[in-house]
């Protein structure tokens, strides 16, 4: 009975983990914000902190034109801090992670 628990538990954890981080992919974007993710890839692949304002500025632009949905802003902000905060690589995976979940 006892290895059961355990069982339920690591189950339980592991539903917790899912919900909290996702399955680690995105949903359709628009050709906007694929764009963009194609360009923070480029950004953040040579690490190039200078590049990351006018990215921001771009999609900054783009969601108030109705470009971007909230929730691709959100996805797209998010790598921008990742690569702000020095997290190149993280930021370098979501970009290529968004870009990747397109190809269906």
């Amino acid at each position: 009975m006892h290895t059961n628990n355990y069982s339920m538990f690591r189950w339980a954890c592991g539903c917790l983990l899912v919900g909290i981080v996702g399955c680690g992919g995105y949903d359709e974007v628009s050709p906007t914000a694929y764009e963009y993710a194609k360009a923070l890839y480029s950004v953040t692949n040579r690490k190039a902190q200078d590049r990351l304002p006018s990215v921001t500025d771009g999609i900054q632009t783009s969601l108030e034109d109705g470009k971007l949905t909230d929730r691709e802003n959100a996805w797209l902000i998010d790598i921008v801090r990742k690569a702000e905060d020095g997290h190149w690589e993280a930021a370098n995976r979501a970009a290529r992670q968004m870009m990747e979940d397109q190809v269906r």
